[in-house]
């Protein structure tokens, strides 16, 4: 499942730019106060102005978020052998999130280690090695040719259950079976990561709140996904 663009709302895109551009080195589309478009690998990577005064969005779903500030989840991949060299690559201009005195997630379960960070915007991001991927590389590790692409969005939603029938039901997979509350769909080239909200997020003190996003999978089309009253609310675009 590949996701070819991410759209989130961002209360201020152009802060965002130095972080993206000189840190994560992404190259500029377009930078604007009303929208923020880089690419990220195969992910172009959109930020779309959001103001808490007037949260109908033009081009992006309307949120009425009230005092909260939509942030979000997302991940990339990188070559499964260079977390190490990636790490200290992001070490260089953010700081690394902790747990346990540890500064590298190591997952058993999917055979992979990650490092999270946050934007300026309060987006966690995470790099994720993924030993079950074919794409070691035999040099070192280059940002500008070695970030893949957007692999996981974090989708928290009242009702997984539900949001994952949906999901299924526009040809997408649980990725190592079913959960009420932790539910990954999709695979490791791309997935959203359908879980409850309150649940706390890896080597963060941050928890998942529902902030709707766009996302373009190759195969299925572009959707807006939001929580409503009760349940998931996906619409293709």
């Amino acid at each position: 499942m590949r996701i070819s663009e991410a759209s989130f709302l961002s209360v201020d895109p152009l802060k965002l730019l130095p972080f993206y551009r000189d840190g994560l080195r992404f190259p500029v589309v377009s930078a604007s106060e009303e929208e923020l478009i880089l690419e990220a690998g195969a992910t172009r990577l959109r930020f779309v102005r959001w103001d808490p005064a007037s949260p109908s969005q033009a081009g992006m779903v309307e949120y009425d978020g009230g005092s909260g500030i939509p942030y979000y989840h997302f991940a990339f991949n990188i070559p499964e052998n260079k977390l190490e060299e990636a790490k200290r690559w992001v070490e260089s201009f953010a700081e690394l999130g902790r747990e346990a005195g540890k500064d590298i997630s190591r997952s058993d379960a999917w055979n992979s280690d990650s490092v999270y960070f946050l934007d300026p915007g309060g987006n966690i991001l995470e790099l994720i090695a993924r030993h079950t991927m074919d794409n070691a590389i035999d040099r070192p590790f280059d940002p500008d040719r070695d970030v893949e692409g957007v692999s996981e969005i974090g989708l928290p939603t009242k009702a997984v259950p539900d949001a994952v029938d949906q999901l299924e039901r526009l040809g997408m997979t649980s990725y190592q079976g079913r959960s009420d509350s932790f539910n990954p769909v999709g695979d490791e080239v791309g997935m959203f990561i359908v879980v409850q909200p309150g649940r706390r997020w890896h080597f963060t003190n941050l928890t998942a709140e529902c902030y709707p996003f766009e996302a373009e999978v190759e195969g299925i089309g572009r959707l807006r996904l939001s929580e409503g009253e009760r349940v998931l609310v996906i619409e293709r675009l």
